[in-house]
């Protein structure tokens, strides 16, 4: 059925916007509602017969609705289940985007937190969205059905998973960085202990003391070079136990990946 839906933007000053931005519904002789879409206050009234509304984006999304009859609760409902839809859609989306971006953190392809802070700021506006739906249902509850009021808590309480879910991007993508900071900073220590005794040789060998030995195949070069052969010995044991962890850490690292 089509109901009178009117776009009247020149009157909207005329509105009682301050207590509108505070109730969110206001009962007179037609009911003034507020809602929010994208962050931004749209108000709209119904009356019996018809539904005026304030905003352009607004008028978009409710002009091709179909409502069951063109009493307020029929209105009242009609409008609400518009929105939820809509959110609902942007609210699939950034569950996508949410989850694509994780596995991005996790193969250590985000470098910076800006995709992060875009994506968290879309989730708050959604968030927002949804609260304010679901305080301007629970304020129409004369006029509004179960069913609706269900599909209201049910985005809202998606809206906060996605929110709550958003929260573990930050420290996700800290740890990942953190991650890759000990791994260079292994590999860097690993190349530091290949150098070490070649630089305990040479710190020997340049000081000037009669007693070292001149000649290799004296005793006293075994002597010499047994403590430099022992500390080679016991690096590369060292080493090889470093590798092994860092294998541990890859395999760990994969591991997370699939999960």
């Amino acid at each position: 059925m089509k109901c009178k839906l009117t776009l009247n933007s020149a009157d909207r000053e005329k509105l009682p916007l301050e207590e509108l931005n505070i109730y969110r519904v206001i009962f007179s002789d037609h009911i003034l509602i507020r809602v929010d879409l994208e962050g931004k206050p749209h108000y709209l009234s119904v009356s019996d017969g018809q539904l005026t509304v304030y905003d352009q984006e607004l008028y978009d999304l409710l002009k091709d609705t179909d409502w069951d009859s063109c009493e307020p609760s029929s209105l009242v409902n009609g409008i609400i289940d518009e929105i939820v839809f809509y959110l609902g859609v942007k609210r699939t989306k950034l569950f996508e985007s949410f989850d694509q971006l994780f596995d991005r953190i996790t193969e250590g392809k985000v470098k910076d937190l800006k995709e992060i802070e875009s994506l968290r700021k879309s989730i708050q506006t959604v968030y927002s969205d949804s609260s304010s739906l679901y305080y301007v249902a629970k304020k129409l509850y004369k006029f509004v059905t179960k069913d609706t009021l269900d599909d209201v808590a049910f985005a809202y309480e998606r809206a906060e998973i996605l929110i709550t879910r958003s929260g573990d991007l930050y420290n996700i993508y800290l740890t990942a960085v953190q991650n890759e900071l000990n791994v260079i900073i292994k590999k860097l220590t690993s190349i530091s202990f290949i150098f070490l005794p070649i630089t305990a040789i040479a710190s020997l060998y340049a000081v000037s003391y009669s007693s070292l030995p001149s000649s290799l195949d004296s005793l006293d070069t075994l002597y010499f070079l047994t403590p430099l052969l022992i500390l080679g010995v016991v690096l590369l044991v060292y080493l090889k136990k470093i590798k092994l962890v860092m294998r541990r850490f890859s395999r760990l690292h994969q591991h997370q990946k699939r999960f």
